[in-house]
């Protein structure tokens, strides 16, 4: 298994079937998905991606004066689940964040089904949960990311 780079219409053969499923695949598409600041990695195995991330370039309005980047479409193929590779993704955009010295945070809106594997990673709440039309209940959670 390797992590790599990938683009983002790579992400969707994850993200559809995990975070999207019975929708049309264009609901895969994120705001700012192939912006030049946006990053988006890929766990492959045997030729297939199976693990995704992507960590775009939306300030926080909760941390207004800090550069920060969203992390969005985290999502381990069902086969693939439980084995620590959403930590490893996690793990390794951070590795690649702090490298770039400017990011000072990382926030996402979490589901809440996923909100422990998030804290388990350091991530914090913030505010009240709140529910997302068609896909669920979230909670906002960030990190500060130290050098």
């Amino acid at each position: 298994m390797t992590i790599k780079s990938i683009n983002a219409k790579d992400t969707f053969t994850v993200r559809h079937p995990v975070l999207r499923p019975d929708r049309p695949i264009e609901d895969c598409c994120f705001e700012l998905d192939n912006h030049a600041s946006s990053l988006h990695l890929g766990i492959e195995f045997n030729g297939e991606i199976i693990a995704v991330l992507s960590a775009l370039p939306i300030k926080c309005v909760n941390f207004p004066n800090l550069m920060s980047m969203r992390l969005r479409g985290i999502a381990t193929l069902h086969p693939f689940q439980k084995k620590g590779l959403g930590s490893q993704l996690m793990i390794e955009i951070e590795k690649r964040l702090l490298k770039l010295k400017k990011i000072k945070l990382l926030w996402l809106n979490a589901r809440i089904s996923a909100k422990s594997f998030y804290q388990n990673l350091g991530y914090e709440t913030m505010g009240k949960t709140f529910n997302v039309q068609g896909i669920g209940v979230h909670q906002f959670m960030y990190k500060k990311l130290l050098e």
